[in-house]
């Protein structure tokens, strides 16, 4: 497996800044989180600042928030978001689902159109990775009604029905209540990226986006797990600019070094070799 950050950790900072952070704590590559540099500067020159980097961009994220000039409809983000993942030499993009009430409705078929459009623009050279959801937002209530992809058996069943993949998002699932693992078994044959952050109940609301080991989320076990199935797709740290540091460099290079050799330990657990010479290790 290759491990990433999301750049939208440094959403207010320019590409270059992830790109060298990336570089020199280490990380295999970054996740290019679309943002106002995109939009302002254009796909080439983002394709220089990449290449002059020698850092890849493995995977590709729609804009976190709406942007001029970012299509609102998924007939035209989703081929919109595949193209900028091909013109970057990604290998996965990752597409969010929408709030589907039924698979035959009109925004389902228009949704499902929408991925097999972005499914046809890359010719099999980019998984369109659909996100698996968060539908609880607080520990005592539920801020929405569930939705038809919110089930993760109905989301991989949806997702394969059209030739996509699936991104697991950890935090999203431990928000949910989900146990992590029994979620790995349900998308394991998609599974092509995982949005790895931790996850905390505080004064019954869940916190997401931290640090792996900062939360209460089981993510060695989940790694471990993983790493003995030899897992060959993408884990990418997601965390929030807060946790790193908005603006303290040495900081972030020293949070995000943390986390990585988290992530290294924990697959670290579940090669055979470590199976083999740590006592317990298997019982992870």
């Amino acid at each position: 497996m290759r491990i990433s950050f999301s750049t939208g950790t440094f959403y207010h900072r320019p590409l270059s800044y992830s790109l060298r952070l990336a570089r020199e704590v280490g990380f295999d590559g970054v996740e290019l989180a679309l943002g106002p540099e995109y939009l302002l500067r254009g796909i080439a020159r983002l394709r220089e600042t990449i290449a002059q980097s020698g850092v890849p961009v493995l995977s590709v994220h729609p804009p976190f928030l709406p942007f001029p000039g970012w299509p609102r409809s998924a007939r035209r983000a989703v081929p919109r978001a595949v193209a900028v993942a091909l013109a970057v030499n990604a290998e996965v993009c990752v597409i969010h689902t929408r709030f589907l009430t039924g698979e035959q409705t009109p925004r389902a078929l228009a949704y499902s159109a929408a991925l097999r459009s972005g499914v046809a623009t890359d010719a099999g050279k980019v998984a369109v990775a659909v996100e698996s959801n968060q539908y609880i937002r607080y520990a005592t209530k539920r801020n929405r009604r569930r939705y038809l992809l919110d089930d993760l058996a109905t989301l991989v069943r949806f997702a394969q029905d059209r030739d996509c993949a699936i991104t697991l998002d950890t935090g999203h699932a431990g928000a949910n209540g989900e146990d992590l693992l029994a979620c790995y078994e349900i998308v394991k044959p998609l599974l092509r990226n995982v949005h790895l952050h931790d996850a905390a109940w505080r004064n019954g609301e869940v916190v997401t986006h931290l640090a792996p080991g900062e939360g209460e989320l089981a993510l060695t076990p989940l790694l471990a797990a993983m790493a003995r199935d030899n897992y060959d797709g993408l884990v990418t740290l997601e965390l929030a600019p807060s946790v790193v540091g908005w603006w303290d460099t040495v900081r972030a290079e020293r949070r995000l070094g943390v986390a990585l050799e988290y992530v290294r330990a924990a697959v670290a657990l579940g090669t055979p070799a470590a199976s083999a010479s740590a006592p317990g290790a298997t019982q992870v």
